[in-house]
């Protein structure tokens, strides 16, 4: 793995700090490597998503990634990881926050996991499904 930005902190301590450089709001959980996000810029989110981010389990999975060929486009396995957390906690925002992101053991590997509330309910409409037609425009 690319320790440039590790070498004096964890790469837990690294994420964390571009969470809040990005604007989010970071308070220590209940226990090492969980954390809450509570608000982005200052904005409160309500649901306080879990960010988990155990240290064992962070450094497997960026060495692992980093192992696996096309999987970063580019970039380090650390900056492709802060910008899966920051799109998990800022898209969807309205529609489908986010409850829980991070690393977790799955099926004797690690992977990187992206919780949200359930999809609303699709709109109900006033005419039977077989009524409905889909038209293209003209070009």
């Amino acid at each position: 793995m690319n320790l440039d930005r590790t070498d004096r902190h964890g790469p837990a301590e690294v994420l964390v700090a571009y969470l809040r450089t990005a604007g989010f709001t970071v308070d220590a959980g209940d226990s090492p490597g969980e954390y809450v996000v509570t608000a982005c810029q200052n904005d409160p989110m309500p649901l306080r998503p879990r960010v988990s981010l155990p240290d064992d389990l962070i450094m497997e999975y960026l060495d692992e990634l980093e192992r696996t060929p096309g999987a970063t486009g580019g970039l380090t396995a650390l900056s492709i990881t802060e910008v899966h957390l920051e799109e998990a906690l800022s898209a969807g925002v309205e529609y489908r926050p986010t409850t829980a992101v991070g690393v977790r053991r799955r099926r004797g590997g690690v992977e990187f996991f992206w919780e949200r509330l359930a999809a609303p309910p699709a709109p109900e409409y006033d005419a039977p499904p077989e009524d409905l037609e889909w038209r293209a425009d003209r070009p």
